[in-house]
């Protein structure tokens, strides 16, 4: 892989690794930590996958594992909430603070959800990957991956309903 090639491949996919990591740890610490330890390793391969789709799912996979990786180390800290997790620069006046409010709010519930309910919602919702794709990543079955979001989605809507009243 060329230096420009690395950097674009960084600039791409530093937020899809960034928020993927983020939604296994809820710290951005850890998340940040989890995303260098991933494009070193790109940096380093000489097996990375050079087409976009065949990337994109490499590295969603090495994600995973290096997050699975910290999160069974006996060394693993516990990581605080992060709360005022930044949504990019989504203007915060007007009629958009009220969608920016609830994107937040729907955000903050998924990250309460347990690990294995949270990586799959933000594989499916926020990174638009197909159940298939989600379970060969992942190395489940395709309906545990459906019943995760299954599971999930009643207990987002218990949740924010909750949050409603």
């Amino acid at each position: 892989m060329t230096r420009e090639e690395y950097i674009a491949c960084v600039q791409e996919y530093s937020d899809m690794v960034f928020k993927i990591a983020f939604s296994y740890f809820g710290s951005k610490a850890d998340a940040e930590d989890v995303m260098q330890d991933v494009f070193l390793k790109v940096l380093r391969g000489s097996s990375v996958p050079e087409r976009g789709d065949d990337l994109k799912a490499w590295l969603i996979r090495i994600t995973v594992n290096r997050c699975h990786s910290i999160f069974r180390s006996p060394f693993r800290r516990r990581a605080e909430w992060i709360t005022d997790y930044e949504w990019g620069n989504l203007p915060e006046s007007g009629r958009m603070e009220d969608k920016v409010a609830t994107k937040q709010t729907v955000y903050q519930a998924v990250m309460r959800l347990p690990a294995k309910y949270r990586i799959v919602v933000h594989l499916y919702y926020y990174e638009d990957m197909q159940v298939k794709d989600i379970a060969k990543i992942l190395g489940i079955k395709e309906t545990t991956v459906q019943t995760r979001l299954a599971r999930a989605r009643k207990m987002l809507k218990r949740d924010l309903k909750d949050l409603s009243e």
